[in-house]
Order: C-alpha cells, then structure tokens, then sequence
C-alpha cells in the first residue's frame, strides 16, 4: 500500500508540476497578446492621413513600440514589425498586401511579439528541466487597421455648413480651379499645436479662406439644413458644437435622406443657405482648433433659401480663426483628422471620405 502511494504521489507531483509550467507558459502568451494587441492598435491609429500626405511609417512604427514597452520592457524587431494595407470587404485570401504608396497608403499594423532566443530570451520553467527542458519560447502575433469613414451617423462632429470639394483638395496640396477660372489659393499662416490652440505661423498644412467673395458663387460655404428645412440659429450653434442629434436625422424633414442603418450617405441632395450668420460666431470661436467634419459638394442649384447642394464626401478639418467683421464673412480651415465611432466604415479602395476615420479594429492574422 505505501508503495503504491508513493507511485501515485511521483505521478501526482509531475501532473502539478506540469501544470504550474503550463500555467506560466500561457499567462505569459495572455499578457504578450495583450501588449501586442496595443501596439497594434496604437501603430494603426498612426497611420490616418489625407489625399497625397506622406506615409507616417517611422511614426506607426514608434507608436508600436512606445506601447508595447508601456507594459513591458520588450524588444521588437524590425523584422518583426510591417505595415500592411488590409480590406476586409475582398475575398478571403485577398485581403492582405504589404504594398502600398502615397495613394493608396497603408492602413493596418502587423505585429510579432517574441520570448524566444530571437528577441527578449525565452521564459524559464520551474519544473521542466525534471523533463529536460529548462525555458520555453513564447511567440504571438497581432494585427490591427483602421477603415475611412462612410456614412455618418448622429453624434458625430459634423458641422452643419458644406464646402466645395475643390477647395478641400487645393488646402492638400492640388492644384485646383474656383469657379471664376483662377487658380484656389491657399497659404500656410496658422499652426494648431497638440493642446488645440491655434498660432500664427506655418505648420506645413495650408489653409484656404471659406465664403469669400473671390471664391465661388453663390457660395462655397453655406448652412445646411440638417434636421428641419427651417432651422434656425439655436440649430445651427447646437450642431457647430456637437453634431446632429437622432432628433436632428430624425426630423419628417430629413428622415427619407437615412439610410436603414441610421447613417447619412453620400452622394446626397441637402438644402441649405448661402450666408454665413453672424449669430455663429461664437459657437465657430468655441471650436477653434478642434477637428471636425464637413460635407463637400460638387455642384449647387439655386441660391438662398433655395439652395440645393449635391454632396458627395466628408472631409475632416480644423476651424482656424475668424473674420466676422468684414463682408464677406471668413472662415479659415485646413485639412485635419477625425477618429470617431458614430459612423460607418468605407473600403479603402474607394473611399468616400477624407481624414475621417472609424476607430481601429483587431483582425486574426
């Protein structure tokens, strides 16, 4: 009998000890993904740019790896590191290139985060070398994107005014034509700095002047009725603020514009006016240096309260400053970034948006 409790106690003690190493070997592969699943994520919100905006990739790249070594101290190689355009709307197989460029740049982090002989030194085991195996190699992979934005959705910071689209891509560096057959002008006299404030001087973004006289006619800039087809300026001041509310998409006025999915989709028919009120000049002042969102359009019918726009995108932009006082009225803006949930996502091969972004997303490898 105490020999067969000692032959059972041998066997008993190895089970624990193996579980106890095995126990180690997977908190260890749980605490790795979680640091790897961060820097992804942090590297592909990096990665947001505009139309013809150099690739940020030492910047993703350094994002990666600040965040992994927020939680740990570990190396990553850069080996062990790529950007990779990911679409998750192809066909499995095809969703994956490690090819890409200024126009079609890369959206997504792919990440191998390692305790091996390779990178960190594997882990040691408390009762492996019983079995012989003194350490064993911990490997895991991780991988996130970021998809523009499509449709918008109620919450968002969308403004209500809209901008031609030419100008949008005159302040990115194309050359465009306004409407009177100049050339659009822009220039680089404004600097926003990360805590929001706006100073005079150039941080390498142009700026383009909105609702001048000099640009186009009736108007580049005008309000749109976004909600009720006679809102006034207690709307206008809320949704420069905040956004349109589910009351706002849900007006009998603007409800058949929804798609099912609660989004507003472009290309879409808005009315609007052509002036800019002074009654908002304190709510734009209020979101100086803030990014926002902003309808393009193309073409507009009419004028005044007749005024019909036909927007075909969204862009981000910063509201810089302000001259009310003039006539025309004048807003600065420059092309920015919006990271937000209350939209829906667009496939990066043609996307709808510009600098409007979903927030990123962890995909299996």
């Amino acid at each position: 009998m105490i020999a067969l409790v000692v032959i059972l106690l041998v066997f008993l003690v190895g089970m624990v000890a193996f579980a106890i190493d095995t126990g180690y070997v997977a908190a260890t592969r749980t605490r790795l993904q979680g640091d790897g699943d961060a820097g992804a994520l942090a590297g592909a919100c990096k990665l947001t740019t505009w139309p013809g905006q150099e690739v940020p990739e030492s910047a993703a790249k350094a994002e990666v790896r600040k965040f992994v070594q927020l939680n740990e101290d570990l190396t990553v190689r850069d080996e062990d590191l790529r950007l990779v355009r990911y679409n998750p709307f192809k066909p499995a197989g095809e969703r994956l290139t490690t090819t890409y460029s200024i126009a079609s740049p890369p959206n997504g982090c792919e990440l191998t985060l390692r305790r091996d002989r390779l990178a960190n030194g594997p882990i040691d085991l408390s009762f492996g070398p019983v079995l012989g195996h003194s350490a064993a190699d911990v490997r895991i992979k991780s991988m996130a994107y970021i998809l523009p934005a499509k449709g918008i959705k109620a919450g968002a910071p969308l403004l209500p005014y809209t901008m031609q689209i030419d100008y949008y891509f005159a302040c990115v560096g194309q050359q465009r034509t306004g409407v009177d057959g100049k050339p659009i002008e822009v220039a680089d006299n404004y600097t926003v700095r990360s805590d929001g404030s706006v100073t005079s001087g150039p941080d390498g973004v142009f700026e383009c002047v909105l609702f001048s006289s000099t640009q186009n006619k009736p108007g580049n800039f005008g309000s749109l009725d976004i909600g009720s087809s006679s809102n006034g300026t207690p709307e206008l001041q809320r949704q420069i603020l905040r956004g349109p509310t589910t009351g706002d998409f849900h007006d009998p006025d603007f409800f058949a514009k929804i798609a099912a999915d609660e989004a507003l989709y472009t290309p879409v028919t808005l009315t609007g006016d052509t002036g800019l009120s002074t009654s908002t000049k304190h709510a734009f002042e209020v979101t100086f240096g803030q990014p926002r969102i902003i309808p393009l359009y193309d073409t507009v019918v009419g004028t005044g309260d007749g005024a019909a726009y036909h927007i075909v995108g969204y862009a981000a932009i910063t509201v810089l400053v302000e001259d009310f006082n003039g006539n025309p009225k004048k807003l600065w803006i420059q092309p920015s970034k919006v990271m937000t949930n209350r939209a829906t996502a667009g496939d990066i091969d043609g996307p709808v948006s510009y600098g409007v972004f979903m927030p990123p997303r962890l995909v299996i490898p």
